[in-house]
Order: C-alpha cells, then sequence, then structure tokens
C-alpha cells in the first residue's frame, strides 16, 4: 500500500517496520528523578522574578500618570487657543488626558481620616 504514494515506490516493509518500531521505547515524556524536577522548578522561578524586575524597570521608565495629566493637560489648554488645531486634534487629545486621569485615579491610594487630617 505504501507504495502506491508518490515518491515511496523504493520503500520496503522492512523499512516501514522500522519506523513504526523506532519510537516504541520512548513514552513520549520525559522521566525525570527528583533532583531535576527541583532544578527543572528553580530555573522556571528564576526565568519569572527576571521577567518580572525587567518588567517593574521598564514601568519606572516613564512618567507617571499624574505627570502625564498635567504635560496633556498643558498641551490641550495650548492647542484650544490655536487656530490651526481641528476638533478632531482636540478630542485625541482630551481622550489621551482622560486616559490618565483614570489611570491616575487607578493608582491613587485612599487616606484613611487621620492621614487626611495631618496633611493640612
Amino acid at each position: 500500500m505504501i507504495v502506491k504514494i508518490p515518491g515511496c515506490t523504493e520503500v520496503s516493509a522492512e523499512d516501514v517496520g522500522e519506523w513504526m518500531a523506532c519510537d516504541t521505547s520512548d513514552p513520549g515524556f520525559q522521566i525525570l528523578n527528583d533532583d531535576e524536577i527541583v532544578e527543572s522548578v528553580r530555573e522556571d522561578v528564576e526565568v519569572e522574578v527576571e521577567e518580572e524586575l525587567s518588567a517593574d524597570v521598564e514601568v519606572d521608565a516613564g512618567p507617571s500618570a499624574s505627570e502625564a495629566f498635567a504635560g496633556l493637560e498643558t498641551a490641550l489648554n495650548w492647542m484650544e487657543r490655536q487656530p490651526e488645531c481641528d476638533h478632531l486634534q482636540l478630542l485625541t487629545v482630551k481622550r489621551m488626558r482622560d486616559l490618565a486621569a483614570r489611570k491616575r485615579m487607578k493608582n491613587a491610594k485612599q487616606l484613611t481620616l487621620t492621614e487626611m487630617f495631618k496633611r493640612q
């Protein structure tokens, strides 16, 4: 039957038998001892920690939401006074400013009553 497949005209029954038997001893997964399992888990944890640290560095690299809001508010005030700026440009900057405001509020820590009175 395999001889009917294009490109397999010279395949023998022994070749097919060898192909079928080559993976019989392979369970399809790794067999690890306890030390190898522990090492594998440690490597995974180290990779996760490195990824978290690099993610923290990337987050700290840019301006905060409050800084972005203040900058966009200033830009919006300037743009509103420019005759070249159309409504679509203003709307785009307003949306960016609103996004920064939402993120600023999301990151804001709620003060306790004692903290509120200490600030005044």
